[in-house]
């Protein structure tokens, strides 16, 4: 007998088929792109492991904190954190007065050599706490052997977060006739399936909102750090200024302005539901704008208001009530192991069964970019 004619009807494609995947994630997205903004709006790149870093890399701080007084005729200041600044470097106390760094800082003690009352300005005071600003670099042009900056990048560990939602529809309940179904679902497995895959797409969604991050080497299970774990600084997660009637200055303080101080170019806000309630209070006129429309014909939502000058809205109805993102988008990406995916098992007994599957985690390159909001119990109209 020909090895041919031993595998008929042991190997063949037809007892394959439980195990080829389908990686279904372009359907996904194009389906769910309302419902879950966030993962299915931002690109999307391969990670090659379980655990990867995030770089983030800064710019200069333009302001420093006094980390002692300044008297009058003081020929040096000490700075909480000096390492930003170099030799011939102009920096502004809070009096106004500028000041001139005459050698390269002490990085150990923050300690700065300075030519006092440059720029026409005089010598004064200033208190411990204080802040001081940079202004900028003041040099020939013909120096060498100058000391520069180096701002180191900082990586975060992240970790690709295994999600699967198992389908079985088993017996009389599969073979039922009668049952009531949607349009276009022809069976109860079908059904059920739907309904996994928009749960898989919802877990996605919210642990990249408010995943804390565990390592695998824990329990096994990696689990991913949100958008609000990996936004630190300009993070306001406990009650906001102004919280019981916020305004549009206050949500402006703390998003947009706290990402464009720290070298952000914001383009998009990710609002809670309720929050567009907050806009019609305001009483924004918050315009529809048209942005197409997924391979499916499912408008894709976009907003726009006046005062945000073109930055986009986008409604996440997955965002806990009272809440706002605000992104510059370049640096947001998805970094996904494996794409979602449906795995079929085949059957047992009488039962249809298979697995929804993703793997993948949120990327956030450099934090103060960006900027988290929530906390917020009423909308103000003034």
């Amino acid at each position: 007998m020909s090895s041919m004619s031993y595998l008929q009807g042991i190997q063949n494609t037809f007892d394959y088929q439980a195990q080829i995947r389908n990686d279904i994630h372009v359907v996904a997205t194009n389906w769910f792109v309302n419902r879950c903004p966030l993962i299915t709006r931002v690109p999307r790149l391969p990670s090659g492991s379980t655990t990867f870093t995030i770089v983030s890399r800064s710019v200069r701080p333009r302001v420093a904190s006094l980390a002692a007084a300044v008297a009058v005729n003081d020929i040096q200041i000490s700075l909480v954190d000096a390492t930003p600044y170099m030799n011939g470097d102009v920096l502004e106390l809070p009096s106004g007065e500028r000041v001139e760094i005459t050698a390269d800082p002490n990085a150990a003690s923050g300690v700065v050599q300075v030519r006092r009352a440059v720029e026409s300005t005089s010598q004064s005071t200033a208190v411990s706490g204080g802040i001081v600003r940079l202004i900028g670099n003041s040099r020939t042009g013909a120096e060498i052997n100058q000391s520069g900056v180096s701002l180191r990048p900082v990586g975060v560990t992240q970790y690709c977060q295994t999600f699967q939602h198992p389908v079985q529809i088993g017996g009389s309940l599969q073979a039922t006739a009668s049952l009531a179904l949607p349009t276009g679902i022809r069976t109860p497995f079908d059904q059920n399936k739907m309904d996994a895959l928009q749960n898989l797409m919802d877990d996605l969604e919210v642990s990249s909102y408010y995943g804390r991050g565990e390592d695998p080497s824990v329990t096994g299970r990696p689990k991913q750090k949100g958008i609000r774990s990996l936004v630190s600084t300009n993070n306001v997660t406990t009650t906001p200024t102004n919280a019981a009637a916020y305004k549009p200055t206050d949500f402006i303080r703390d998003t947009m302005e706290k990402c464009r101080t720290n070298g952000g170019d914001p383009d998009v806000l990710l609002v809670s539901s309720n929050f567009m309630t907050g806009l019609a209070t305001w009483g924004q006129a918050v315009m529809r704008i048209d942005a197409g429309r997924s391979v499916f014909g499912v408008p894709i939502d976009v907003f726009e208001a006046p005062f945000l000058g073109g930055v986009s809205i986008i409604e996440a109805p997955l965002l806990r009530p009272s809440t706002a993102i605000c992104l510059t988008s370049a640096e947001v990406r998805l970094r996904m192991k494996r794409n979602e995916f449906w795995m079929p098992r085949g059957s047992r007994g009488d039962a249809y069964e298979g697995d929804w599957v993703a793997e993948g985690a949120i990327e956030v390159e450099n934090p103060l970019h960006h900027a988290w909001v929530e906390g917020i119990t009423a909308f103000s109209s003034n």
